[in-house]
């Protein structure tokens, strides 16, 4: 990967990539209010298992078959969120979405795929998946999916694990370990999305994790919005 598509990749990676993402907690937040939740080790394994079991086989898979495959985003979209049990969750994907493609218009990234998308979820014949949006715009940057597989993943877990920072609370530093840990765990994931042989076996198999998006709605003060 030269320079400048390394820079790319980085800008687009960050956590705080103004989509909205840090607003939300993706169900953590309600392991963490019930005391499932409380220590570095507890937060690690959450984590793994959300990435592994929940994030790869559903959005990180339709990542590969976007990228790889060319499969159609539109139909990837649907099946996604049919497949996305938590209202929130729906919602949250919607937000995120626009919030990305927002972004990305400012940043003058498009390419006739991401412009295509774009229309559809405006005009609601999409419902906004954000992984795809930005595998869109690494498909267009001209980044290897095996690359931008990592990034979306590494994205995802520094937003997960701010949530510990801040909801636990954790200290930095173990916050930083918990990341560190992880790398094994974003290979890991990307087996599990490889692996997958058709869109229509796109599922998310983390049943802790998906009940504690479920719940969360139920939370009373919550700090963030799924």
């Amino acid at each position: 990967m030269t320079g400048a598509a390394l820079t790319s990749v980085l800008r687009l990676a960050d956590s705080a990539f103004p989509s909205g993402a840090f607003s939300h907690s993706f169900g953590l937040e309600t392991a963490i209010a019930d005391g499932r939740v409380l220590t570095e080790a507890e937060l690690f394994g959450w984590i793994d298992a959300y990435l592994v079991d929940a994030w790869a086989t559903l959005d990180g898979a339709a990542l590969v078959f976007a990228m790889r495959d060319a499969v159609d985003v539109r139909a990837l979209d649907a099946i996604v969120t049919a497949a996305t049990n938590a209202p929130e969750m729906r919602a949250a994907n919607a937000r995120m979405t626009g919030a990305a493609f927002d972004t990305f218009a400012a940043m003058g990234c498009d390419d006739a795929r991401l412009g295509a998308y774009r229309e559809h979820v405006r005009a609601g014949r999409a419902a906004g998946v954000p992984t795809l949006a930005f595998a869109l715009v690494y498909s267009a940057l001209g980044v290897p999916w095996r690359d931008a597989f990592a990034a979306c993943a590494s994205a995802l877990l520094g937003g997960l694990a701010a949530v510990g920072t801040r909801a636990i609370p954790l200290g930095q530093r173990a916050t930083a370990r918990v990341l560190w840990t992880l790398r094994a765990s974003v290979e890991r994931a990307r087996a599990e999305a490889e692996s997958i042989e058709t869109p229509d076996d796109l599922c998310a198999q983390a049943v802790a994790q998906e009940l504690d998006a479920l719940r969360h709605r139920l939370l009373d003060g919550r700090m963030f919005a799924s």
